[in-house]
């Protein structure tokens, strides 16, 4: 749980071998691309490399040192003959083109000017700012300990932390793998593991649990940010629209200020309860209906599998749409790669990335001449016409919710409809293209793509997702997405705010739409608004923050092009200043009040006696805990407990009900050794959490059938005779 400072070095430096293997494969491979690129790339590469070659070999040798020596070392190998082999395949093109090289002499090794460098790089120094805001926010938030020996956490990361904290600490605690859940022994973790695994490796070598939570954050982080940044650049062939992407993506938090604004005439508090109490932010405050929770301090810093899935998504982007661009088949086969490694990631990004795909394929597959860019006239009215179709479907929706309850069916009927469209219009354009000798190559690059990820994808999707999603409460037919009782309009108006009016508004009058950008956000939002995927109706953001990447896209290219119609730069920026302003005042003031929020987690006496069983007891053994969430047992020991948490395994999808009441009947009944027989309960642990939640008047009822073997204060640990 401590670690120590060697620990945490041989740790990271296990993690950055691989980040390292991952440069130098992108570096390779990846020599069309600029050198920001192939450094974020690489990074991603080594990320990947560091939760599957380690998970891979877990799979046979157990999740222990041996596997991952043998995982580093059999990477490195490959790596090292895969470069070798490109070195020498490349050999003779150099060859070829020293003659010409040697002729230009000192004049062509002449290097970069300072400015131009800036010119062609600076705009990615506006991710530094936010990048040590979110570190500050990170370290104050990930179990600090404060002056008196307690572990505190901040608002957003209360919750979830204690979740991954136990699948962390129990990945590398146990060595199993495949892992099982320690908060319901018996029950294979199904969540996807693999955003948890290059934690666990880190903290395998000694590191502390906090440095080894940390670590792959920071690069996991800088790969988002870094990657909406060059995918932006990319789509939209413009440094100044690629910032203001990220501008509106990270700040986001709609027009949930107004509500603050408007009430401090009746109440003077209402402003600065922004920043005392539980989630009445601007961004996120269901008092008000507003759930368009803040992408930095609501998803990123609290939601691991969010943070690792975007860190591979948003490059994959990249390198898709690059592929598509240049029509290279070497590019098709590492977005293929990328995709495949997902699922156990994040399943949610693996979906985001199917249904891009659909739509690029159905932009690159397409007979016409251009179909990246589409002139106004003609074909460039779809785009209207669609956006009007969906709206008119979903307001008809909300009209007949308010006013009849709809079965849930025909949501989900709705939205397979509208997936099997996609599909046909899918096949259709492919069988086309294979008889177009000008599509016929991307047609087959597609198939390659979709090949390589199916055979990745379908063992892990088989395996783990297909079985933990088989419940009633998983996939279903649900309308309108977190929406409580506005319009929809008017909901997604007021939550969205400034960047869906300006989407919408390019769509009725920029001269020329960019399709790649606009399918996406049509084909996500409408399956999204009609199915959700998971028990918790409110995870369908994960899908929709995808959509609304590409709608950030839209709306800085058309503000970006508005202002250069402009005459005077004074009014361009001014015009800047205001939209910015309102775009993101509502996410600022959310941020602020995540650095300022402030929790105790675990108490000193309990920290202590994790730090006893951690040193005292079998890596297996099974506690009887209370099931509150923040269960330092299981967060701190990586121990198993009889039964944690309904607010983690409920929106699993698991069955624990008979362990939860299990649990009451063995604090209340400590005698009746039947059911610890039966979940093999070795140590009991009571503190004032499991006394007030069982009404224990004394411990003396635990000693008939188990010793008292350590205390901390007012926490004692039983084992059972």
């Amino acid at each position: 749980m401590d670690g120590s400072l060697i620990g945490n070095i041989a740790g990271a430096g296990y993690f950055l071998l691989f980040q390292v293997f991952g440069c130098v494969l992108s570096f390779n491979i990846l020599k069309k691309e600029p050198g920001t690129a192939r450094v974020l790339l690489g990074s991603v590469f080594g990320s990947l490399l560091a939760g599957w070659m380690p998970a891979l070999f877990s799979m046979v040798m157990g999740f222990n040192k041996a596997s991952h020596i043998a995982a580093l070392l059999v990477t490195a190998s490959v790596i090292a003959v895969f470069c070798f082999a490109s070195r020498n395949r490349l050999k003779n093109q150099e060859n070829i083109n020293s003659n010409a090289k040697s002729k230009a002499g000192n004049a062509g090794r002449v290097k970069k000017d300072i400015k131009q460098v800036i010119h062609e790089y600076g705009y990615l120094l506006i991710v530094l700012p936010v990048f040590i805001f979110f570190t500050l926010m990170l370290l104050s938030h990930t179990i600090p300990y404060d002056q008196y020996g307690n572990m505190h956490a901040g608002q957003a990361s209360n919750g979830d932390m204690n979740m991954h904290l136990a699948f962390i600490s129990s990945i590398a605690e146990q060595g199993k793998f495949p892992p099982e859940y320690s908060l319901l022994p018996g029950t294979k973790l199904s969540y996807p593991f693999l955003c948890e695994t290059n934690s666990s490796s880190i903290y395998l070598w000694g590191s502390s649990l906090r440095f080894a939570y940390m670590f792959p954050m920071f690069f996991a982080v800088l790969q988002v940010m870094y990657g909406v940044l060059l995918l932006a650049k990319e789509m939209l062939k413009s440094r100044s629209k690629a910032v203001i992407t990220w501008f509106f993506f990270f700040f986001n938090g709609g027009f949930g200020i107004w509500y603050f604004i408007d009430g401090i005439r009746e109440d003077k508090t209402v402003f600065s309860r922004i920043f005392t109490e539980f989630y009445q932010t601007p961004a996120n405050f269901t008092d008000e209906n507003l759930r368009w929770s803040n992408i930095i301090v609501d998803m990123l810093l609290p939601q691991r599998a969010t943070l690792f899935g975007w860190a591979v998504l948003i490059p994959a982007f990249y390198i898709l749409y690059r592929a598509v661009s240049l029509k290279d088949r070497k590019y098709f086969i590492i977005t293929a790669v990328m995709a495949g490694g997902l699922p156990l990631i994040h399943t949610h990004s693996f979906l985001a990335m199917a249904f891009i795909c659909a739509m690029w394929l159905i932009c690159s597959a397409s007979s016409l001449k251009d179909s990246t860019v589409i002139g106004k006239k003609g074909i460039n009215r779809i785009s209207t016409w669609l956006f009007a179709g969906f709206l008119l479907l979903m307001c008809s929706l909300d009209i007949a919710r308010l006013q009849t309850e709809t079965e849930e069916n025909i949501y989900f009927v709705i939205a397979l409809a509208g997936i099997a469209c996609i599909g046909i219009i899918c096949l259709y354009l492919a069988f086309k293209g294979l008889k177009n000798s000008e599509m016929r190559d991307t047609v087959i690059n597609w198939a390659i793509l979709l090949g390589i990820v199916l055979v990745l994808a379908l063992p892990q999707l088989f395996n783990w997702t297909f079985q933990q999603a088989q419940g009633e409460q998983f996939t279903r037919g649900y309308f309108n997405w977190a929406n409580l009782d506005d319009l929809y309009v008017f909901f997604y108006i007021k939550n969205i705010g400034i960047v869906l009016i300006l989407a919408v508004m390019a769509l009725f009058f920029s001269k020329r739409i960019n399709y790649f950008i606009t399918l996406p956000v049509f084909a996500i939002w409408f399956v999204a608004e009609l199915i959700v995927f998971q028990p918790n109706v409110y995870d369908n953001n994960k899908l929709l923050y995808i959509a609304y990447l590409f709608m950030c896209m839209g709306a800085a290219n058309y503000l970006a092009d508005a202002v250069r119609r402009l005459r005077s730069r004074a009014a361009g920026a001014v015009l800047y200043c205001m939209v910015l302003f309102l775009g993101s005042i509502s996410a600022v003031l959310t941020m602020c009040r995540e650095y300022i929020s402030d929790y105790q987690l675990y108490g000193r006496d309990s920290i202590a006696m994790c730090r006893y069983i951690g040193e005292n007891t079998g890596p297996e053994d099974i506690i009887l805990t209370d099931t509150r969430y923040n269960n330092e047992v299981a967060s701190l020991t990586g121990r198993n407990i009889v039964c944690g948490s309904s607010t983690f395994l409920y929106f699993h999808g698991l069955q624990y009900y008979e362990q939860e009441a299990a649990v009451s009947e063995m604090f209340q009944n400590p005698w009746n050794t039947e059911l610890f027989d039966k979940y093999n309960v070795k140590y009991i642990y009571v503190s004032n959490s499991e006394r007030n939640n069982f009404n224990i008047i004394s411990d003396d009822i635990f000693l008939e059938n188990a010793e008292l073997v350590h205390k901390e204060g007012d926490v004692c640990l039983y084992r059972r005779k």
